[in-house]
């Protein structure tokens, strides 16, 4: 009988990008494989686990859903921290959205600099003259920010996010950087924070999130 996989590493992964490019429907795709067409808009953060298989070795990555609401946006840069990877998210419907990961990527330099990114285009599902960006676009945004990994994926369709969240955990799990770091995420996975709570008992910057 073969041997059980031997039990890895969790590795804490964000998703970052503007309100409306589908981060909630790959968190859904990722938490339960689901998929809700009229998914209304993240207003706080949410967390979830996923099993990914590498090698022999079962990694987990803790998935957090992070608002893409301005308001939020300082709120939600206290969970940057210790994160292994961030997943910057944008459509291809919509130009704009890859435009303005300019600030997430900015932020995240500045809070999580040794994270693992990777560039994910939601809604390859639309064709043209609905899709705005193309692979070369996004490949030379890629290339120009400096992304270990870029993916095109349809949460819509599931297509693409198996593989590309399977590349994620094997750059992770395989680097020598990352391997020097905390390999545990530092809230439990699945855990809610709510987001209006802690604004109230902390007037400007406390931490949290509602349910997404």
């Amino acid at each position: 009988m073969a041997a059980a996989p031997s039990r890895g590493p969790t590795y804490k992964v964000v998703l970052l990008g503007e309100l409306g490019v589908g981060k909630t429907s790959l968190f859904r795709r990722l938490k339960d494989n689901s998929f809700d067409e009229y998914q209304t808009a993240t207003t706080g953060i949410d967390s979830c686990s996923k099993v990914v298989k590498i090698d022999g070795s079962t990694v987990m990555l803790s998935i957090w859903d992070t608002a893409g609401v301005e308001r939020f946006r300082t709120l939600t840069r206290n969970y940057y921290r210790n994160a292994h990877a961030a997943v910057f998210v944008y459509s291809v419907s919509d130009a704009s959205s890859l435009h303005y990961l300019a600030q997430w990527i900015k932020d995240a330099q500045n809070f999580a600099p040794s994270a693992t990114r990777m560039l994910l285009g939601n809604k390859v599902d639309i064709e043209p003259p609905q899709a705005e960006i193309d692979a070369t676009t996004s490949k030379s945004f890629a290339a120009a920010h400096e992304f270990e990994l870029s993916s095109l994926v349809s949460c819509k369709t599931n297509t693409g996010i198996a593989d590309a969240f399977e590349s994620l955990a094997r750059a992770l799990h395989t680097s020598p950087a990352v391997s020097n770091q905390q390999r545990t995420a530092s809230v439990i996975p699945g855990q809610e924070l709510n987001v209006d709570k802690d604004l109230d008992s902390s007037g400007q910057n406390g931490g949290g999130g509602c349910r997404c």
